[in-house]
C-alpha cells in the first residue's frame, strides 16, 4: 500500500547505496515474436468431468471475522505495505467428513468450505503428499476456476498446493483416487480458507471512481497495458493485493519476468502463492468489463530493498495479448512526462499521467526513489509495484513504493523505487539479459540434437523460441518408453519422435494434462530416434523426462532358435541375449559359468575334424561348447568339446571329429556377465585319423574304450561311425580298420 501523508516512513533509515558500475543496455517492450496459440483446456475437476454437480456435497461452513477489528488494524499498519484483502482461517477437515463417490477407474472425495460473510475466498493445503494416480483439484468460485490436477508434492514439489482467488463464499476439494489405491487417510495435513473482506472482484461500472481512468481510453498506452496485472498473494495467515507488470529481456526472448515492490514480494513462499489477473479492464473506453484471465504460481528470481523492487518468473501459462514492458537503466531528468498503469484499492486498471518532480525522501534516501507529480489521475492502495513509464519511450524507469496522493488527495506526491538502482547495482541485469535455460543446451534443432543416453534428465526448459530436440539410442526392435512430467497449466507441452530430420513423426503426443508416458518400438532400420519436445501454448515451461529401452533378445537366444551353419563365418551379437537354463558340465574347460549365449546349429558338409572359433572374431570373453544331435541337448552330460580363452587373449575354438551329414549344436556364451558382436567360424577339414577320440596321435585301446562306454543307442554321438544312430559291431569294425598311429 502506498504511503499516507500521515504515516511516518518506514524506509527513510536506508542508506543511500553509491550507484558506479558500468550502465546496462536498456531492453525495448515488445509482444509475442510470433502469434502465441490459443492454451488448450484445463482439466476440469471430477464434479465437472463426471457430470456430479447434481449431488449434494458435505460443507463445512467457517464463522464470520471480526471486520472492525481487521479494519482497524489495517488503519495502523505501517507502511509501505501491501494492500490487505483477507484473513485465512484454519479448517479441521477429516476423512470423515468428505463424500466418496465412485466413479469409472476409482472413486473421489469431496468436500465444501465456505466463509460466512466473505466476498471471496482461497483454499490453502500444506503437507501435500499423493500417491501415484492420485490427483487432487481446488476448485473456487462457480467451478470454472480449478487449480489441478495436483500430484505427488505439488507444483513446487513443497508439499504447498494453492487454489485459486475467486468471489464468492465457497470452494471445494476434489481428490481422485484410482482403484489401485486403498487410500487411508487424505493426502494433506492442514487446510486454510481465505475470508476475503474487500470487494476486489467489483468491475468499475459496479465501483465508480471520480478519479480513475480507463486505460482503453489512451490507445497509445495499449501494450503496456498488456503487461500489467493485479497481484493478490498470501503471507503470514493474510493475503494482499498489488499491481505489476511483464519485463522484458534485452534478447527478447519471452522470459515471463514480471517486476513489483519488494514490501510487495520478497520471499519466496509469497511468490509461490502469487495469482496475476490479467486484462482486468474495459473492453471499450469507459465500457464494461471484459474477460480476465488468471495465472497463478512464480519464483523469486531477485529483489533489492534499497529501491524496493523485485523481479519475478510467472510458471503459468500467459495470455495471448501478453506484452513485454520495455525499461531503462538510467534515471530521467526532472519534468519529464510519465504515465502509471495500475489496479488502485484492487479495482479494474487505471491509467494516470504526472511530471517527474526534483528528488525528494519521501519514501527514504532520495537516491533510491524517483518523486512524481500528478496532473490528472493518481494512484492508491494495491497500486504498489506498478510501472513508471517515461512517455517518450514508454520505458519503465520505476515501480510504486509510496505516496500521498488519493481519490481525497489529488496533489499528494508519490514516490517510485528507481529500477536503475536495481539494473546497475541490485544485480538485475544478469537475470535481464536472457532468460535461463537447461545443461542441455544448445539443442534447438533436429540438427543439433542432444545425444543423451537411457535414464532420467531433470531441470529442463523448454521455450516457444527455443524447442529441445534430443537423440535417443534405440536399436532396430527395441521398445523405448518415455516418461514426461510438466503441468500442463504452466505451458503445454507436446513431444514427436523422428527416425530422420524432416521426416514424418512416427510419434505425436498432444492433447496432454500433465505427466505423459507412451511407448514406441523401432521399425526402421537407425538406432537413433529423434525426439521433439515444444509447446503449443504460452512461452516456457519446465519439464523433466526418463527414457528406458527394452531390446528383444536374439531369435537365436535358445537351442531351439539356432542359426542353422555350415562351413562359414556367421555373425552373431549376444548383446541383449539371456543366460540359457541348460547347464554346462563341470568338466567343461572354463568350469560352470556361462552368460548371454547364442546358439547356432552346424552341419558337416564332409568328414573330418570340425573347427568351431571366435579368435579374433569377438570383442568380447568368450566361451565355446558343443554338444552332438539332431535335437536340442537335454543334459549338460552331452557336450564333446569345451574351451575357455584357447586363443591367447579371451576368445576360443574347438576341434571334434565329424561325419558327412552329422549335426551338432554350437553355444557362444561368456564366463563373464558379457555379450557383444562377434562372428563364429565354422569349418572342416580332412582327419588326421578317424576314431583318435582322444587326440592322443594314435587309434587304440584308449580310443575302443571310449566307444565301448557309449555301446548301444546313442544318436549324435561320435563313436557312432557309421552314423546309423547305434554304437555297435560294425563301428568297433571301423575302428579296428584304423587302428595304429595316425598318419
Amino acid at each position: 500500500m502506498k504511503l499516507q501523508t500521515n504515516i511516518a516512513v518506514s524506509l527513510a533509515t536506508i542508506l543511500c547505496t553509491c550507484i558506479t558500475s558500468t550502465l546496462f543496455a536498456d531492453a525495448t517492450g515488445h509482444g509475442p515474436l510470433a502469434p502465441l496459440n490459443e492454451p488448450k483446456p484445463v482439466e476440469a475437476a471430477p464434479t465437472e468431468q463426471l457430470g456430479l454437480g447434481f449431488m449434494p456435497i458435505p460443507n463445512v461452513v467457517l464463522g464470520d471475522i471480526d471486520l472492525f477489528t481487521v479494519l482497524q488494524q489495517d488503519d495502523r499498519t505501517a507502511q509501505p505495505a501491501p494492500l490487505r484483502i483477507g484473513i485465512s482461517q484454519d479448517v479441521n477437515v477429516t476423512l470423515g467428513d468428505g463424500q466418496w463417490v465412485n466413479v469409472d477407474g476409482g472413486r473421489v472425495w469431496r468436500i465444501e468450505i465456505s466463509g460466512f460473510g466473505s466476498v471471496f475466498n482461497r483454499l490453502h493445503l500444506s503437507g501435500v503428499m499423493l500417491e501415484p494416480g492420485e490427483k487432487l483439484y481446488l476448485v473456487s468460485g462457480n467451478g470454472t476456476e480449478v487449480a489441478g490436477p495436483i500430484l505427488e508434492r505439488g507444483e513446487f514439489e513443497n508439499g504447498e498446493a494453492w487454489g485459486v482467488f475467486a468471489p464468492g463464499q465457497s470452494s471445494r476439494i476434489e481428490w481422485f483416487v484410482p482403484d489401485s489405491s486403498s487410500a487411508q487417510a487424505l493426502p494433506f495435513e492442514s487446510v486454510d480458507f481465505t475470508h476475503g473482506y474487500r470487494d476486489i472482484f467489483a468491475t468499475e461500472a459496479q465501483e465508480a471512481t471520480t478519479c480513475d481512468q480507463d486505460p482503453v481510453c489512451f490507445p497509445t498506452w495499449a501494450n503496456e497495458s498488456n503487461a500489467a496485472a493485479r497481484m493478490t498473494f498470501t503471507s503470514g495467515g493474510a493475503s494482499y493485493l498489488c499491481s505489476g507488470q511483464l519485463m522484458a529481456t534485452n534478447a527478447a526472448d519471452e522470459t515471463p519476468y514480471f517486476s513489483t515492490a519488494n514490501h510487495c514480494i520478497s520471499i519466496q513462499s509469497e511468490a509461490n502463492s502469487c495469482q496475476f489477473l490479467f486484462n482486468f479492464r474495459a473492453t471499450t473506453c469507459n465500457g464494461t468489463t471484459g474477460t480476465t484471465y488468471n495465472a497463478v504460481g512464480s519464483d523469486l528470481v531477485k529483489t533489492y530493498l534499497t529501491s524496493d523492487c523485485t523481479l519475478l518468473q510467472i510458471r503459468a501459462t500467459l495470455p495471448t495479448t501478453a506484452y513485454w514492458a520495455g525499461w531503462m537503466s538510467t534515471n530521467p531528468a526532472t519534468g519529464t512526462a510519465s504515465t502509471g498503469i495500475h489496479f488502485p484499492g484492487g479495482r479494474e486498471m487505471t491509467i494516470s499521467f504526472c511530471n517527474k518532480a526534483a528528488a525528494s525522501s519521501i519514501c527514504g534516501t532520495s537516491t533510491q526513489w524517483s518523486t512524481v507529480s500528478w496532473y490528472s489521475g493518481v494512484t492508491e492502495g494495491g497500486s504498489s509495484g506498478s510501472a513508471l513509464y517515461q512517455d517518450s519511450d514508454k520505458k519503465m524507469y520505476g515501480v510504486l513504493t509510496c505516496g500521498s496522493s488519493s481519490c481525497t488527495l489529488l496533489t499528494g506526491k508519490d514516490g517510485y523505487g528507481r529500477w536503475d538502482n536495481a539494473v546497475n547495482a541490485g544485480g538485475f541485469s544478469t537475470s535481464l539479459a536472457a532468460g535461463t535455460d537447461d545443461a542441455q543446451e544448445p539443442n534447438d534443432s533436429c540438427a543439433a540434437a542432444k545425444a543423451v543416453a537411457a535414464g532420467t534428465y531433470t531441470g529442463l526448459v523448454v521455450k516457444r523460441l527455443d524447442e529441445d530436440w534430443y537423440a535417443l539410442t534405440v536399436p532396430p526392435t527395441a521398445t523405448v518408453t518415455i516418461s514426461e512430467t510438466f503441468t500442463h497449466t504452466n505451458g503445454d507441452i507436446d513431444t514427436q519422435l523422428f527416425s530422420t530430420c524432416g521426416g514424418t513423426a512416427l510419434v505425436s503426443r498432444s492433447g496432454r494434462v500433465s505427466n505423459d508416458s507412451f511407448q514406441y518400438t523401432n521399425t526402421t532400420s537407425s538406432s537413433t530416434i529423434l525426439m521433439r519436445v515444444f509447446l503449443y501454448s504460452d512461452t516456457r515451461n519446465d519439464y523433466s523426462f526418463t527414457y528406458s529401452v527394452s531390446v528383444p533378445a536374439p531369435a537365436n537366444d535358445e537351442c531351439a532358435g539356432a542359426t542353422a551353419v555350415g562351413s562359414a563365418d556367421t555373425a552373431f551379437n549376444s548383446t541383449y541375449a539371456t543366460n540359457s537354463s541348460l547347464a554346462v558340465a563341470a568338466g567343461c574347460d572354463g568350469g560352470t559359468s556361462m552368460n548371454k549365449d547364442v546358439w547356432m546349429k552346424f552341419t558337416a558338409a564332409t568328414t573330418g575334424d570340425a573347427t568351431a572359433t571366435t579368435c579374433g572374431l569377438a570383442s568380447f570373453d568368450t566361451r565355446l561348447v558343443v554338444y552332438p544331435g539332431a535335437s536340442c541337448p537335454t543334459s549338460s552330460a552331452n557336450s564333446i568339446a569345451c574351451n575357455n580363452d584357447s586363443c591367447g587373449g579371451t576368445t576360443s575354438s574347438v576341434t571334434w571329429p565329424v561325419t558327412a551329414g552329422s549335426t551338432w549344436y554350437i553355444r557362444i556364451g561368456s564366463t563373464a556377465n558379457v555379450g557383444g558382436a562377434g562372428t563364429l567360424r565354422t569349418s572342416v577339414a580332412a582327419p588326421i585319423c578317424v576314431g583318435d577320440f582322444d587326440f592322443s596321435g594314435a587309434v587304440d585301446s584308449a580310443d575302443m574304450s571310449i566307444m565301448l562306454l557309449d555301446f548301444g543307442v546313442c544318436g549324435g554321438c561320435v563313436t557312432d561311425l557309421d552314423q546309423d544312430g547305434i554304437v555297435d559291431s560294425s563301428d568297433t569294425s571301423l575302428l579296428l580298420l584304423g587302428f595304429g598311429e595316425c598318419n
